[in-house]
């Protein structure tokens, strides 16, 4: 679950992909609306790290 906060103190109403804020936060595990969050400037507290495109083996292993 993360936890966003808007740049507008206070803000209450609709945001993006149907997230209802209320006095400037709002809880969410939607995966897009928390990328589109990080993305413009919202402050977003997760209990989970973000995850990280790319590949899981240094460059330099074999498969064997």
């Amino acid at each position: 679950m993360a936890v966003i906060s808007t740049p507008v103190p206070g803000y209450s109403g609709p945001g993006v992909a149907g997230v209802v804020f209320e006095d400037g936060h709002a809880e969410t595990t939607d995966p897009a609306a928390i990328a589109y969050a990080r993305r413009h400037g919202y402050t977003v507290e997760d209990d989970a790290p973000p995850k990280q495109a790319g590949r899981s083996r240094s460059k330099g292993a074999k498969e064997g």
